[in-house]
């Protein structure tokens, strides 16, 4: 049978150009969200020593994340517990590199900052409870450091800058005025 070999790999801390040294637990899901499970195997908390595992899986598109141990060795990690998602496309004979980012817990607070914020904006929730949510997650966040990579909360606020300029502008086009990534 004609099988797809998936290297997963998971970035240390904070940073995406390195490898995790901790061993980690790989967790591969179909597309509707379910665990892959395939000849009479289970494909989740599959270890990862040293943040690398070579996975043999059956021909299909996968969404793959990393959970650690829940463990708390020496010291403190600030990091959250899964590490961003990634979706592959496994081909048959064919070795896909996958690599999974580990934010900080920062970020991830910052993110779910700005969910709250649009969750309000589209009356999903009550301005009450989302300042709740606000007011507890910034008390939290005064005692997590800050990413030491920039880039992970660096462009947030100017992403959602762009993002709403151009839907107030009605158009996909960047700041140019043309379409920088058609073919």
């Amino acid at each position: 049978m004609s099988l797809a070999n998936l290297n997963v790999w998971v970035t240390a801390l904070d940073d995406p150009c390195k490898i995790s040294s901790r061993t980690w637990y790989i967790n591969i899901y179909n597309c509707d969200g379910s665990i892959l499970r395939w000849c009479d195997r289970e494909y989740a908390v599959i270890p990862a020593p040293c943040g690398h595992r070579s996975i043999r899986v059956p021909p299909g598109c996968y969404r793959i994340n990393a959970v650690w141990s829940f463990r708390i060795g020496d010291g403190f990690y600030y990091v959250n517990h899964f590490t961003d998602s990634a979706v592959v496309q496994a081909c048959c004979d064919q070795h896909q590199c996958v690599t999974l980012f580990n934010p900080s817990a920062h970020r991830c607070g910052r993110i779910f900052l700005a969910a709250v914020q649009d969750a309000v904006q589209q009356e999903a929730i009550p301005n009450d409870a989302a300042q709740l949510a606000e007011d507890g997650i910034e008390q939290v966040l005064k005692h997590i450091p800050r990413p030491a990579r920039p880039f992970e909360l660096g462009h947030l606020d100017e992403i959602e800058k762009r993002v709403r300029a151009a839907e107030e502008k009605g158009s996909d086009k960047d700041d140019t005025g043309i379409f920088p990534f058609d073919d």
